[in-house]
């Protein structure tokens, strides 16, 4: 993740340092509920038991505390996908398995973490922050996909490997984003069964690596 801080000040005690966990807990707690950032400092009081003189006391606006549990959430995310894309396959796996293997680590971590990362996007077409941070999840995600398939890419019969991966990460991930509804209203995933979407998307990049070009 980049090196993006917002800080808050230092607790003097441990006593503090706990109730700011539980204040930044209670904010993302929020997040997740609204799907946006539209509530007050005053309801993260209420939820955590943490006095709004107490979190300012920590930092200077709730701007800065979303950017603080961006920044918590963010490397969390990331620690959890580069152990999930991290995983081997089976020795003897076919490539079409290792296309699998590859769509399906994209579609659990982005259904995994969906709740938290959709308010986030929505948040970094103004936060230029959080939207940093935004980029660099995508670019770890894509890098993972990226590894697991060129490590095949003698089998992989588009004439460029490296961009037709990178189109098929793009295509997995926008289909994928769009039925969760991420970086759009809350109320607009896209339609059908998101089962079938991700066996869908497995033969679509399946074929389409494997298709041999003139």
């Amino acid at each position: 993740m980049p090196n993006l801080e917002s800080p808050a000040r230092k607790p003097k005690q441990e006593r503090s340092r706990v109730s700011f966990d539980a204040a930044l807990d209670a904010a993302l707690s929020l997040l997740v509920e609204r799907g946006s950032d539209e509530f007050t400092l005053s309801e993260v009081s209420k939820r955590s038991g943490v006095s709004t003189g107490a979190i300012y006391g920590r930092v200077d606006s709730k701007d800065q505390l979303l950017r603080i549990v961006n920044g918590r959430a963010m490397t969390r995310i990331a620690e959890e996908t580069e152990a999930a894309f991290a995983r081997p396959g089976p020795a003897a796996e076919t490539f079409p398995e290792a296309v699998e293997r590859a769509v399906r680590t994209m579609s659990e971590v982005l259904r995994a973490h969906g709740p938290v990362i959709g308010p986030f996007m929505r948040m970094a077409k103004r936060d230029h922050m959080i939207g940093a941070r935004g980029k660099a999840a995508f670019d770890q995600m894509a890098a993972g996909f990226a590894a697991v398939l060129l490590a095949r890419r003698g089998e992989i019969g588009h004439p460029d490997p490296e961009r037709a991966v990178t189109s098929s990460c793009v295509i997995v991930y926008s289909a994928l984003s769009r039925w969760m509804g991420l970086g759009s209203e809350v109320e607009a995933p896209g339609d059908g069964n998101w089962v079938e979407i991700v066996d869908d998307l497995v033969a679509m990049v399946t074929a389409f690596l494997q298709a041999r070009k003139p």
